[in-house]
């Protein structure tokens, strides 16, 4: 007789998350990434990589990285794979700030504070081909027109081979927001709170 609550087959939901160490990552051609894990303490296994948030790394083959396996049922074949960046290489966040970092780099990160977000290290482009750069202490920007909406101020030389004079004004800017807030039934919940508080 057996005192346990389930079958067989559902041993591997008891735990709920098995730890295991980055094996090595591969892309399927229909798209998603599919994870080997090298066991802990069972046997290596393959799972679909959970992709949170659409943030999303490669880390080189046998990488000292934990990857949990989360069974999304009794099938073992269900399980996803979430992979952590290494314990060694995590960025020390100051309180009340974070942000996005390299994946094997703690210095190189997009830091968001209530002062600024900082790219950490001045090496980045935008745009798919680099219409703005910073490599160094060198900005290009790749773009047909650049509008300046106020002065320019250069400190040393300009080279250019015209001069046109003339004004143009930028088109206009709308950036992101937040959502709006939902509205609650405040009286419903008051109602709630009443009824389960008596």
């Amino acid at each position: 007789m057996s005192f346990l609550p389930y079958r067989g087959r559902s041993k591997d939901v008891q735990d709920g998350i098995e730890r295991h160490v980055y094996g090595e990552q591969s892309y399927e051609s229909d798209g998603g990434s599919i994870i080997k894990v090298k066991g802990t303490d069972s046997e290596d296994q393959e799972a679909i990589e959970l992709n949170i948030g659409g943030s999303h790394f490669k880390l080189k083959k046998d990488s000292d990285a934990e990857v949990f396996l989360m069974a999304s049922s009794s099938d073992t074949t269900l399980k996803m794979a979430v992979v952590t960046i290494p314990h060694d290489k995590q960025r020390r966040w100051p309180e009340n700030e974070g942000g996005i970092q390299h994946p094997t780099d703690q210095d190189f990160a997009l830091h968001f504070s209530d002062k600024m977000a900082h790219i950490t290290k001045n090496k980045f482009a935008v745009g798919e081909k680099g219409e703005f750069e910073i490599k160094g202490d060198q900005g290009v920007f790749r773009v047909s027109k650049l509008i300046v909406d106020g002065e320019l101020i250069v400190n040393k030389k300009i080279t250019t081979p015209e001069v046109v004079q003339g004004s143009e004004k930028p088109g206009s800017f709308e950036g992101t927001k937040q959502a709006d807030a939902e509205k609650g039934d405040s009286a419903g919940q008051a109602e709630f709170e009443l009824s389960f508080g008596s």
